[in-house]
């Protein structure tokens, strides 16, 4: 994508500037050190705080108790009181509390596959023990950092994710121990690779594994699409069947977005063309019903995957964002992801921070990822929500649709 052109061009002017060094045990090198080390240990024990519990509360939880699942109402004498006798057993249960949720559980509290990917700045290749130079900055460092700031904002970074990056990478660099023949453009680099990782790691889970988990031990697993309009849930979707039914998974796709005209025509053709079964109404009908269809459907088929596609909605409309609360609770889906653009840019960011704000999704899955010059959004997304990316759109076939990777995102950024 071809970032940080200017940036890497001062940092080379550098290269041969040793003002930003000084030598292993002077005064100065030993401040240095010491402020790493207190850095560091501030930011881990950040990180402990941010694993924690999360301290606001879902609204997929705030359901008004007269909202009734469409399919259940009592016909006879006998399904009424036996319908009383639930809900008085489900006033007793309190409900779902994120705020006692462990980071890696779901929006309905199922664990999530955790990756096996690391995410850190690692200078170790350019570190010495002795016989080193000591990175103790100065105006020349700070002049390549506020470079790179100006260019990560350019990219449609969001601030707050920039300003974190820039701290992370200074708290590194400054007081690391380098080889005298180590050049700063190599140590800068290094360390703005594992900076940008960084910012990616935020609750970062296995798709893929997830779903195996999941499927393994209940059935149908019921995955539910939201976001705003025009972000490309439908064709997600009918990607995310395609990627699962390759994998020997049974999938139903449920067509609940029975607002947007010709929505319901184009996820049944999407399972046409692909050979999986569509649950659908009429336009304008209920869809948590449809929703519903197609997990009882999947019930009593035996298959394994419900992927529901909810109809979009801007994120300040509260009469939609209750309908989408309406699916959740009829359907408690095992994973909801939101679907956002990310040729949108910040705007995909400030969609995605409103919905999770509202509506507590799982991961996001980011589309046009291949065309998107800047990258901005993906950087800041997992930053802003504390949700990772975990999958991504890569092009306008059905297979055009992966697991996110943050090493392939940051190696087109650096490339």
């Amino acid at each position: 994508m071809g970032l940080f052109d200017r940036f890497r061009k001062k940092v080379k002017q550098a290269d041969d500037d040793k003002t930003f060094m000084t030598e292993e045990g002077s005064e100065l090198a030993e401040k240095a050190i010491a402020d790493r080390e207190a850095a560091l240990r501030s930011m881990n024990q950040a990180d402990k705080i941010s694993e924690g519990p999360i301290e606001t509360q879902s609204e997929w939880d705030e359901f008004d108790d007269e909202i009734a699942d469409p399919l259940s109402t009592p016909t006879s004498a006998k399904e009424r009181k036996r319908a009383a006798r639930e809900q008085v057993t489900k006033a007793s249960q309190k409900p779902v509390d994120i705020s006692k949720k462990n980071p890696m559980d779901s929006t309905t509290g199922r664990r999530l596959a955790e990756s096996d990917m690391t995410f850190e700045i690692d200078l170790s290749e350019y570190q010495t023990s002795i016989g080193g130079m000591v990175i103790s900055g100065g105006p020349v460092l700070d002049e390549i950092l506020e470079e790179l700031e100006d260019e990560l904002l350019s990219s449609d970074m969001g601030h707050d994710a920039a300003s974190e990056l820039i701290t992370n990478l200074r708290s590194h660099l400054i007081g690391s121990r380098v080889s005298r023949k180590a050049s700063l453009s190599e140590v800068v680099e290094r360390g703005l690779r594992g900076a940008l990782l960084s910012l990616l790691r935020a609750g970062y889970w296995d798709f893929d594994r997830t779903i195996r988990d999941f499927v393994s031990t209940e059935t149908p697993v019921v995955i539910m699409m939201v976001g705003v309009n025009g972000t490309g849930k439908t064709t997600t979707s009918a990607k995310i069947a395609k990627r699962l039914d390759d994998q020997g998974f049974g999938v139903v796709l449920a067509a609940a977005d029975t607002f947007r005209a010709g929505a319901i025509d184009q996820l049944e053709a999407h399972a046409d063309r692909l050979g999986i079964r569509c649950i659908k109404s009429q336009r304008g009908g209920d869809s948590a019903a449809v929703a519903r269809d197609a997990i009882e459907s999947a019930r009593a088929k035996g298959d394994d995957v419900v992927i529901i596609d909810t109809s979009g909605r801007m994120q300040n409309k509260s009469n939609l964002m209750e309908e989408l609360q309406k699916v959740h609770r009829v359907t408690k889906p095992h994973l909801v992801i939101f679907v956002a653009d990310a040729l949108a840019g910040n705007d995909a960011v400030s969609q995605a921070v409103e919905f999770q704000r509202r509506l507590t999704f799982d991961g996001a899955a980011l589309c046009k990822l291949d065309t998107d010059a800047r990258g901005g959004a993906a950087l800041s997304i997992s930053h802003a929500t504390g949700r990772p990316i975990i999958l991504a759109g890569t092009g306008q076939g059905y297979d055009d649709l992966d697991p996110f990777d943050p090493n392939w995102l940051v190696d087109q950024l650096l490339s």
